[in-house]
Parts: structure tokens; C-alpha cells; sequence
């Protein structure tokens, strides 16, 4: 199970690599900060006694206007490359 998480870790993060400054400083949309959440999960799941070494899960916050949300996540995808790299090493 770990190397298959490894394998969702390392393509989150070349799909970052494969971004721009400009857009790797951007927030992500919901859909893939939940994904990231969902490989985090999976990893404490897994590996509860790395809980302490974990990076955070992501939050969210509402950008939209009245009655249209449109929920971001509160880290740039940057951030999220660098969780996603630590989950990938904490597992070799």
C-alpha cells in the first residue's frame, strides 16, 4: 500500500513541477486539495505512527460571491508539492 501512495505522492507532485512560478503560487480548486487530503488520510491510515511527522491537511476557503461558491484551498500549490514530498519521503 505505502508504494502505491508514494506513486499518487509523486504524481500530484510532478503535475506541480510541470507548473509555471506564476501558477504554482496559486491556490488549487476543492476537487484537488480534497485528493490531497484523501492521500494524506490514506497515509496516517497506514502508517499511524508517523502521525507526528505528517504534513497538515488542507483547509478551504469560500471565494465566491453570494449564493455561488467557490471553494480554494487555503495553500498555493507550492505548499502542497512540498506535503506531498515529505509524505513521499517519509515513506521510502
Amino acid at each position: 500500500m505505502n508504494n502505491n501512495i508514494r506513486k499518487k505522492a509523486y504524481g500530484i507532485m510532478k503535475s506541480i513541477e510541470a507548473m509555471n512560478q506564476n501558477e504554482r503560487g496559486q491556490r488549487p480548486s476543492e476537487s484537488f486539495g480534497i485528493n490531497y487530503n484523501k492521500l494524506r488520510d490514506l497515509c496516517h491510515k497506514n502508517n499511524s505512527n508517523l502521525e507526528e511527522l505528517l504534513p497538515p491537511s488542507v483547509t478551504f476557503e469560500d471565494y465566491g460571491s453570494e449564493g455561488f461558491p467557490s471553494m480554494l484551498t487555503e495553500h498555493n500549490f507550492s505548499e502542497i508539492h512540498t506535503f506531498c514530498s515529505e509524505i513521499y519521503h517519509l515513506l521510502e
